[in-house]
């Protein structure tokens, strides 16, 4: 079982290997650092630590996305515990006594669980100290007999401060600006006793993962689908992190060095934006494939780049950084594009695709050398009684042509309008060969 634990500052890394060995740990998340494991989805995700201020912070429609594809996920201690209780209804589960703050309202604010740190050899030095610990170690500063009002002023005064400045000798300095008395009482006590819940949580996370693994459930269920927005659309198609040479790389990378160094960069993207203007005809017209026609474009696709046996496939959809479930939609997307493409040459029956298919060459300027050469293939056109008895798939063969599906279905959406045009126009190519 896999296990993905995001941890920074709230425990020391060591001790997070000695309660829970086999887990593989992650820097604080970022945004778009959950969706990038979602290519090999973890059985569970810990969230405990997370960016603030240094980067964008992980976003609740990753997490989301993570729920919906049946990955468990946990929350605690820092930006966990704040996700966990924003996202507890969808099916995120908080583990700890930050979240139970957040989760019940006694806490609101981001900054409660946010520090400043640095990191020193691989190891989170913090510089601050969160407000969560501070309001912990006041209260067992209240339970240990220290005054109340004096408890109470040092937490008013540490929650004024900016959360990079919290500290304890900040806050006591401001106490003894104020010439509050029982400061240096209080200062023993913090700098004797403070409590770290923070920490406290994190291992309680850490543990719930143990058990979690020893006992696992099945996939979680997420029966309500994530609502797509073009700001998730972006997170998902371009931030999304997959592993290329060894290293990981944002998608739009990868898009990035296609336009601009694909040996026909400009054909390429010129049909990458003709197929999304595809699919966006087909959606103002309703255009929805049947599942049947949707499987026929998976077996024309796998015939077609030599992919029929499962373990070549699978082995592809690896390398492509796609889920069957994602292949699926692009094959969907095809069989929507192929039905649009048969609407258009029955509407075009009699003429067919040849002025199309005409126009796109003089575009690309190949017509001069496709005229040439059908003109030295026009002499000695046999009769169409002489092909009475040819299979068309017998010179589909000789020619070495790709052919994905039946010959008939074939010849019509290549632009031939009868099986007799077909045949004369394979035999006038295999004639000149």
């Amino acid at each position: 079982m896999t296990l993905a634990v995001f941890l920074g500052p709230s425990l020391p890394l060591d001790e997070a290997r000695r309660l829970l060995p086999d887990a593989t740990y992650l820097p604080p998340a970022r945004q778009a650092d959950l969706v990038s494991l979602l290519d090999d989805p973890p059985a569970a995700i810990g969230l405990v630590d997370g960016e603030f201020h240094q980067s964008r912070s992980v976003w609740h429609k990753e997490i989301l996305l993570a729920l919906e594809r049946g990955v468990h996920v946990f929350g605690a201690a820092s930006m966990g515990a704040l996700r966990a209780a924003e996202l507890e209804r969808y099916g995120m589960i908080g583990v700890g006594a930050v979240f139970e703050q957040y989760a019940s309202g006694r806490l609101t604010d981001d900054d409660e669980v946010a520090l400043r740190y640095s990191r020193d050899d691989g190891c989170y030095v913090p510089l601050s100290e969160p407000m969560v610990n501070i309001r912990a170690t006041l209260a067992a500063a209240r339970e240990a007999g220290l005054p109340r009002d004096l408890c109470g002023l040092a937490e008013r005064e540490a929650k004024r401060l900016y959360y990079p400045d919290r500290c304890r000798r900040a806050v006591v300095d401001r106490l003894r600006a104020m010439d509050v008395a029982g400061v240096h009482v209080l200062d023993a006590f913090w700098r004797d006793s403070a409590v770290d819940v923070k920490a406290a949580d994190a291992r309680l996370l850490l543990t719930t993962l143990k058990e979690f693994a020893a006992d696992p459930p099945p996939p979680r269920r997420h029966d309500e689908e994530t609502f797509r927005t073009a700001g998730l659309d972006t997170l998902d198609d371009r931030e999304r992190r997959v592993r290329g040479a060894n290293r990981e790389i944002p998608l739009a990378d990868i898009a990035d060095a296609a336009q601009l160094w694909h040996p026909d960069a400009a054909a390429s993207n010129a049909a990458a934006l003709d197929r999304g203007l595809v699919l966006v005809l087909s959606e103002l017209l309703h255009v929805k494939p049947t599942e049947t026609q949707i499987e026929q474009e998976i077996g024309r696709w796998r015939v077609r780049h030599g992919h029929t046996d499962d373990a070549s496939f699978e082995s592809w959809l690896r390398r492509n950084h796609l889920s069957e479930g994602e292949f699926h939609l692009l094959a969907a997307d095809a069989a929507r594009r192929r039905l649009l493409w048969r609407w258009l040459l029955n509407a075009r029956h009699v003429e067919r695709s040849t002025r199309l298919v005409l126009d796109k060459l003089r575009w690309d300027d190949e017509y001069e050398t496709w005229a040439h050469a059908a003109a030295e293939t026009a002499d000695g056109e046999p009769l169409i009684e002489e092909l009475a008895d040819v299979d068309p798939a017998d010179l589909v063969r000789e020619q070495g042509l790709m052919v994905d599906t039946d010959i008939a279905t074939w010849a019509e959406e290549a632009g031939f309008n009868s099986p007799e045009h077909l045949l004369l126009a394979l035999t006038r190519k295999v004639k000149h060969l």
